[in-house]
């Protein structure tokens, strides 16, 4: 099934939480002189252009990147500045934000030297459209490749230390236990590398038998991170949050994660009508899943 076009949620709520997860993830990995591997298994198209038809019909990043962009911090802290400091470089009409980088790109500006990143998508126009944006960068590889036969084929990865991010649509009820069952080929292939599997929070929440096959498969150390604009989600029509799910997260990851966070979720919710959640097991798989609120104070 092709017909998903990220295009008309570019800059959403959602893509800000997963994109602030994943900057985190980097900043750790850059912590270190080993060189690392991103593997990028729903990648679409690289970048979103926020004036254009598509994202004009769902406005979606009014309520989500546009919010940050246009919010007066005064203090941010460091991981927040350097993510928007990030976002306005790509910006080609500043200070206007016209243009919101997706996964690939953010990847890519945090690369160094001897890291790579290696990004997979089936779409033929959003594939075409990623190969033209990372063009010219040998830290970069493309694949025309199914996330599935991807996550059979391309792990361990050179070098094998890194990350891989797992983002699909979900627009197929099957996709939550295909993703699952990535996650176990993956981690049967690679027992180093930390999993990022991010999940929309819908009624009746989908997410939890996804979530529950994958802690019951592995023993890995796992963090759970949820963005909610509705304290209950089963209560609400359409997307009510936004869930991310860190495989071996790295160290003091639990408490670093807010902090970049709070200020964030305070302004794409202004009213608070939802909350910040988390949740970690940092020994093995076994821990208490039960997200609670982050403090807000």
């Amino acid at each position: 099934m092709l017909s998903y076009q990220h295009d008309y949620h570019a800059g959403n709520f959602a893509d800000v939480h997963k994109h602030l997860v994943l900057w985190q993830v980097l900043e750790a990995m850059r912590g270190r002189d080993k060189p690392f591997a991103v593997l990028d298994l729903h990648a679409g198209a690289g970048g979103y252009d926020l004036a254009g038809a598509r994202a004009h019909k769902t406005g979606e990043a009014v309520a989500g990147i546009r919010r940050l962009w246009s919010a007066d911090m005064s203090d941010p802290p460091a991981c927040l500045r350097a993510f928007m400091e990030t976002l306005r470089g790509f910006q080609p009409h500043a200070p206007r934000l016209t243009l919101y980088p997706g996964s690939p790109l953010l990847v890519r500006a945090r690369l160094r030297e001897r890291d790579r990143l290696i990004a997979c998508e089936l779409h033929p126009e959003a594939h075409a459209r990623l190969r033209t944006g990372l063009a010219g960068d040998a830290r970069c590889h493309v694949h025309r490749r199914d996330a599935r036969e991807a996550a059979r084929a391309l792990f361990p990865p050179t070098p094998r230390r890194g990350l891989a991010l797992l983002d699909p649509s979900y627009e197929r009820k099957a996709e939550y236990r295909e993703v699952a069952e990535m996650v176990a080929s993956i981690r049967q292939r690679w027992n180093t590398g930390t999993i990022l599997v991010w999940y929309p929070v819908l009624a009746g929440r989908p997410d939890h038998a996804m979530r529950e096959q994958i802690r019951a498969e592995l023993d890995d150390p796992w963090l759970l991170s949820e963005l909610r604009l509705v304290r209950e989600p089963d209560r609400h029509l359409g997307l009510a949050g936004s869930g991310m799910l860190v495989l071996r997260p790295p160290w003091q990851f639990e408490e670093r994660l807010p902090e970049c966070l709070l200020p964030a979720w305070r302004l794409l919710d202004p009213d608070q009508q939802g909350g910040l959640y988390q949740a970690t097991a940092l020994e093995n798989g076994a821990g208490d899943p039960t997200l609670r609120p982050v403090e807000t104070n």
